[in-house]
């Protein structure tokens, strides 16, 4: 009787500190009982739908400085200056392919910022007359890196000279009115499109949260790989290291590689802490990591925390280079790996641990997923 009364004793001291175990460890709430409703609510109201709306003035501002272009020198700074501006708000919306920005007549990343940019096609472009900026091939002829090669590709006296060409400045203003147009139609769309992207609850590939997730892991990718690792030759394909390259970089007649890499890195950073085109702090990814008491496998603890932080180092590793990116591949290419491992190290957090804890599919990936 004794012997039956302990067993039963020890069995059951087992099972509570077992249940204990269980408990302690399982602390991720249910996808269902994070309300996902105010992120979303912020990300469309004060930072989708205000970005756009700055896009599309700045791009109004680009077309008025090259309608005021008269071959002096002070208009050809202030178009230069003006493309400049308006390509740092280019940075801000990247992410945003999804709903009207991801339909065949925005297709946005694809029409304002298909890099390296194709100098010869866009000279064949010019020297006919006859082209369709619709078709998808001439991606690589149009949109942003286009107007970078036709404005900075020589110096002022002959980029004067070039500009005399009435057919270059129609090219010049049909690239403008390529973006303008679609940025339109998208702005026009989120009036409705707003409903539909708060109301998208869940986490099936065809949520808001699947759709806003991967694109905002896949704009990161690409800053990591296509605008850094790829040009520096930190990157593999199929497995196999690439060798550096500097014609791969963004915006390299213009000298604005990594200039675009902060403005991209503060943009998706301020998504993630829900900060505001207002600049004030609302609710953003980092809350809803909090309310899953995330934890990090990269690093030791809150991953909130380590994902904030980690932006912070990859904003100062990129802001200690003094030149653009070209140049610092060709003269300093050992002090850029620190700064690529530390672009790298932000991926598995994102990828994997952040996934993990939204319970959402990766969907979009790279070539390589390096």
């Amino acid at each position: 009787m004794g012997f039956s009364i302990m067993t039963r004793f020890i069995l059951s001291f087992f099972a509570l500190g077992l249940l204990l175990l269980v408990n302690s460890c399982c602390t991720k709430p249910p996808i269902d009982e994070v309300d996902y409703n105010d992120l979303f609510v912020n990300i469309a109201d004060n930072i989708i739908v205000p970005r756009y709306a700055e896009f599309q003035t700045e791009l109004e501002e680009l077309t008025e400085s090259l309608d005021a272009y008269n071959g002096s020198d002070l208009s050809l700074e202030i178009l230069q200056n003006q493309f400049k501006v308006t390509y740092h708000t280019w940075q801000k919306v990247s992410i945003f392919e999804f709903g009207p920005a991801a339909e065949y007549s925005a297709l946005l990343r694809s029409n304002c910022n298909t890099f390296p940019t194709n100098s010869s096609k866009i000279e064949e472009n010019i020297t006919s007359t006859v082209y369709n900026l619709d078709f998808p091939s001439n991606y690589e002829a149009k949109g942003f890196p286009a107007l970078d090669y036709l404005l900075f590709h020589t110096n002022a006296i002959d980029l004067h000279i070039e500009l005399e060409n009435e057919n270059r400045l129609v090219y010049l203003r049909d690239c403008i009115t390529d973006m303008q147009n679609r940025i339109e139609g998208v702005v026009i769309a989120w009036d409705s499109y707003r409903t539909t992207f708060i109301g998208a609850v869940g986490n099936d590939q065809n949520s808001s949260l699947s759709l806003f997730f991967n694109q905002y892991l896949y704009d990161y990718e690409k800053l990591k790989r296509d605008k850094f690792a790829l040009p520096a030759g930190f990157a593999t394909q199929f497995g196999i290291p690439l060798n550096a390259d500097v014609t791969l970089v963004e915006a390299p007649y213009s000298h604005l590689s990594l200039d675009l890499m902060i403005t991209n890195l503060e943009s998706l950073e301020a998504i993630y802490l829900g900060v505001g085109e207002d600049g004030i702090d609302r609710v953003g990814i980092f809350e809803k990591l909090k309310e899953y008491n995330a934890q990090s496998t990269v690093v030791e603890g809150d991953l909130a925390e380590a994902i904030k932080e980690q932006f912070v180092i990859c904003k100062a590793e990129i802001s200690n280079f003094e030149n653009d990116l070209a140049t610092e591949i060709e003269t300093n290419i050992d002090a850029l790996q620190n700064a690529s491992s530390e672009l790298q190290k932000m991926v598995p957090m994102l990828k994997n641990d952040m996934r993990s804890y939204l319970s959402v599919t990766v969907t979009l990936t790279d070539s390589d997923g390096d």
